[in-house]
């Protein structure tokens, strides 16, 4: 049973259907943290409505803060590029911030 509702987005002037992304942030799923022991308990969830983002096109979606041990100040929304080269050693990965808003 998928939980989402489906969407009908226009793309160059076609109808396409795809469902929205969902996302799930807690202090497990957190990367460059040293100590996961000083980040306070919280579940944070949403969707976005594409993976691939048009340049011209606005990214869409939803936020829900679920729960939080601590209140919460304000909340900091960043627009990363990750772009991946693939050689015969293997594959690398740059990523470059490219927005930083803080609500």
């Amino acid at each position: 049973k998928q939980w989402y509702q489906r969407r009908v987005a226009i793309t160059a002037g076609k109808n396409t259907d795809q469902p929205p992304i969902p996302f799930t942030i807690t202090p497990q799923s957190l990367e460059n943290i040293r100590e996961i022991k000083s980040v306070p308990d919280f579940k944070i969830s949403g969707t976005l409505d594409r993976a691939v983002c048009d340049i011209e096109q606005p990214l869409q979606g939803t936020i829900m803060v679920e729960h939080s041990a601590k209140p919460i100040k304000s909340v900091e929304l960043q627009l990363v590029r990750v772009e991946t080269c693939g050689c015969a050693e293997g594959y690398a990965k740059d990523a470059t911030e490219i927005q930083n808003i803080q609500i």
